[in-house]
């Protein structure tokens, strides 16, 4: 029978050796070196290690081993990645946990993310902050009609430059028509700049300004204002091309390049006014502009930016209000403004941003030259209600002989009016200038 064999309990497998640390495993802490009693059991009369090493030598004729080599140094590149694992485990410990390799990939995993998440942000920004604006057919040029820009000057003093520009020696008449502006006998130079006056001959800027305009008086006249032009400079210079040149252009004085838009306008043929920015009701909130005029300031400062907007540019025949729902409301403030307009002979046109508004009848009162906004035709921008308010206008104008339509730059605007024009004349009325109405229609 064989002999049962028995485990020595020196022989038993060695116990696996204890998880070290996490701060040992990334610094790479020392293994404590075994005592040469454990290694040999611990036991009496035990070899020491020292014996047991002439021992081995005198078995195997061999000299002794060679000294292990020392541990090499560890570089610079090791100690940053070692303190940066730290830093990441301090912050967010599950993430830097594992072999170095999978620790790069995790790294590199979230730099990725980092960089997509800015990207998708900014793109996010534009989107829902960007402007989205329609085009115009046939065009590659956006309208942004709510949005101001002012030009540089606008923003920094109240002043243009002192030394403008002199009118020429001489003037004539543009291919369109139009006297070329500025005519010396009806500009004043000013510290802002030229500013129209009546000529000692008498002579208006409304008047000597305006289209020619010879149709007879029987016949019905009906007008169109743009407001707000110049903002867009390609859209302007678009739609003077475009749009018959019976239709007044109104310029927002605080559109980039004026003077050469006001000039290009012009050379097309259309009369050209300019808006004055005054309050409305619901300022600050909708803002016309620095230069706005205000119920709240006295009437020096409110002479001073009149005075600014005055000379913006040569050529046009006089004022439109830009917003001023609140301020067309007020006849105290409505007489000073009539009665600077009318000391330098322009027209006013009241568009009527406000059902209380008194500016006409003000600026009649004073003896100066107005005319009054029947209908905006694009408070609603849509083909069917554009073409709507035209048929009302057309009406208006057969029954009191003269109508103004109110309109804003919009491309479904423009189409409408390029398409509704072709078929006027055919209708019996004549598309006019805004000077060829002034002081004809009855202020409310």
């Amino acid at each position: 029978m064989a002999a049962k064999l028995h485990a020595d309990p020196d022989d038993r497998a060695p116990e696996a050796e204890p998880k070290q640390g996490l701060l040992k495993r990334l610094f790479g802490g020392k293994k404590k070196k075994p005592a040469a009693g454990e290694m040999n059991g611990g036991g009496e009369g035990m070899l020491a290690a020292d014996d047991d090493a002439d021992l081995i030598q005198t078995i195997t004729g061999e000299d002794d081993a060679p000294p292990p080599e020392p541990p090499r140094r560890r570089g610079m590149k090791h100690r940053i990645t070692t303190f940066f694992r730290i830093i990441g485990l301090i912050l967010w410990p599950p993430f830097l946990r594992g072999d170095l390799r999978t620790v790069n990939r995790r790294l590199l995993m979230a730099a990725w993310t980092v960089v997509l998440f800015v990207l998708a942000a900014g793109g996010g920004w534009l989107v829902t902050t960007g402007e989205k604006l329609p085009f115009l057919p046939g065009s590659e040029v956006v309208i942004g009609v709510g949005k101001l820009v002012l030009p540089p000057e606008a923003r920094l003093a109240p002043d243009q430059k002192a030394n403008a520009a002199a009118p020429p020696p001489a003037v004539g008449r543009l291919a369109s028509g139009l006297l070329v502006a500025p005519d010396p006998m009806l500009a004043e130079p000013t510290p802002r700049g030229l500013v129209p006056k009546i000529g000692s001959d008498g002579r208006q800027p409304w008047s000597a300004y305006a289209r020619p305009f010879d149709e007879p008086p029987t016949r019905p006249r009906l007008a169109i204002v743009l407001h707000d032009m110049g903002l867009n400079a390609q859209l302007t210079a678009l739609a003077a091309e475009r749009l018959p040149p019976a239709i007044t252009f109104a310029f927002n004085p605080y559109a980039p390049d004026l003077a050469t838009q006001i000039e290009a306008a012009r050379n097309a043929g259309h009369e050209v006014l300019l808006g004055l920015p005054m309050e409305p009701f619901d300022y600050p909130a909708s803002d016309p502009g620095p230069y706005t005029l205000l119920t709240s300031l006295s009437e020096q400062e409110n002479v001073r930016r009149l005075d600014w907007i005055l000379a913006r540019a040569p050529g046009y025949i006089g004022f439109s209000n830009l917003m001023g729902g609140k301020y067309t409301s007020s006849p105290e403030h409505m007489r000073v403004i009539a009665g600077k307009l009318k000391e330098r002979g322009l027209l006013f046109v009241d568009a009527r941003t406000a059902p209380r508004s008194v500016a006409a009848r003000i600026v009649r009162d004073a003896g100066g030259v107005y005319a009054v906004v029947n209908r905006q035709i694009d408070a609603a921008p849509t083909g069917p209600l554009i073409d709507a308010r035209l048929e009302e206008l057309e009406r208006t104008a057969r029954a009191s002989g003269v109508a103004i339509g109110g309109a804003l730059p919009y491309p479904i605007t423009l189409d409408r009016l390029l398409a509704w024009s072709r078929g006027l004349e055919a209708k019996g009325i004549a598309l006019a200038p805004v000077s060829a109405i002034a002081n004809r229609q009855t202020p409310e």
